[in-house]
């Protein structure tokens, strides 16, 4: 079970152009239940959020991006993306300053 607290389906819900009602209807949900997962007062099945994927056009790993800590390749590849839009200066920059976190990173057991 899954949860979504960090606001994903909302998210693109809207960006769909879709009511509540609308994607409880294409997923075969009630509009309660809707509401419920889009707070995280109840846990998604497996089976939903394929469902909830499909209809809203996006991968599991939008929906959960901020559910879980990034693993390291997870970092990578959104730091990519960032750096994609960024000038030359500003990646200089976005690499000064993780050179900057990894030097004075605290002691973590």
């Amino acid at each position: 079970m899954f949860c979504n607290k960090c606001g994903g389906i909302k998210k693109y819900r809207k960006q769909k152009g879709f009511t509540q009602a609308q994607l409880a209807e294409i997923i075969d949900i009630s509009t309660i239940h809707m509401s419920h997962l889009e707070t995280g007062s109840v846990a998604m099945s497996l089976e939903c959020m394929i469902k909830v994927c499909n209809a809203l056009e996006v991968s599991p790993d939008d929906l959960l991006i901020g559910e879980f800590e990034l693993n390291n390749n997870a970092t990578i590849k959104q730091l990519a993306e960032i750096a994609k839009n960024l000038s030359s200066d500003e990646n200089k920059l976005l690499i000064d300053f993780a050179l900057l976190l990894e030097k004075n990173k605290p002691n973590r057991n």
